[in-house]
């Protein structure tokens, strides 16, 4: 199962560089996770990198709330506050309402809506609404396929879906406090004034504390 998914992702990157059109960037973060009860509180700093890997982006840091209401359903709250290339900083706030479920004992499918605010501290930014339906399958082994795909709903009085972020990847779990996750997007941008395709390579090392 391993073998096949680095497969399929090595096989997706070079159909990415095929197409000299896109734009290949990186999500690299590293984040730690306590759990208190019901709840997990968790920091995520994230360094980004663009025009094919070559160029610094610009970087944020997460600050997120996960509460399990019950075995299938969570709510979260996720502050990002960005660092932009240019000085210009920006803040978000994202309010999520998550389900999950598992038809059988090797898949889980897993969704939520999430209500993503701009602050619009020193930019002015664009609001959405936004679901992400996913599927990740346990394997005998410690790695853990995964796809999902999320769409972004304009609000702000626009009313029309304007993004597409389809994701494929997987976690390998190292141990019982460490997760490796490796997930290659295709980000598609329409209904804007400069639409656009952009490939992410999304990596994060996961520590529980």
């Amino acid at each position: 199962m391993i073998r096949n998914t680095c497969f399929v992702f090595v096989l997706s990157l070079y159909l990415v560089f095929l197409n000299g059109q896109t734009d290949l960037g990186s999500w690299s973060s590293v984040s730690v996770a306590k759990s208190i009860n019901k709840s997990t509180l968790i920091l995520k700093p994230i360094a980004r990198f663009n025009n094919d890997l070559a160029s610094y982006n610009n970087a944020s840091i997460d600050f997120i709330v996960r509460h399990k209401i019950n075995p299938n359903w969570q709510v979260a709250f996720l502050e990002r506050y960005w660092w932009l290339d240019d000085g210009v900083n920006r803040n978000f706030w994202f309010l999520d309402l998550g389900y999950r479920f598992k038809p059988s004992e090797k898949i889980v499918l897993s969704q939520y809506i999430r209500w993503h605010i701009a602050q619009d501290i020193e930019i002015s930014d664009p609001n959405f609404l936004r679901w992400h339906p996913s599927i990740e399958l346990n394997t005998t082994s410690k790695f853990k396929p995964y796809a999902g795909i999320e769409f972004f709903f304009r609000v702000d009085g626009i009313n029309e879906f304007q993004r597409t972020r389809a994701k494929m990847g997987g976690t390998y779990v190292a141990s019982n406090k460490v997760q490796l996750m490796l997930r290659l997007w295709r980000e598609v941008f329409f209904n804007v004034d400069n639409p656009r395709t952009d490939y992410i390579i999304e990596f994060n090392v996961g520590y529980k504390i």
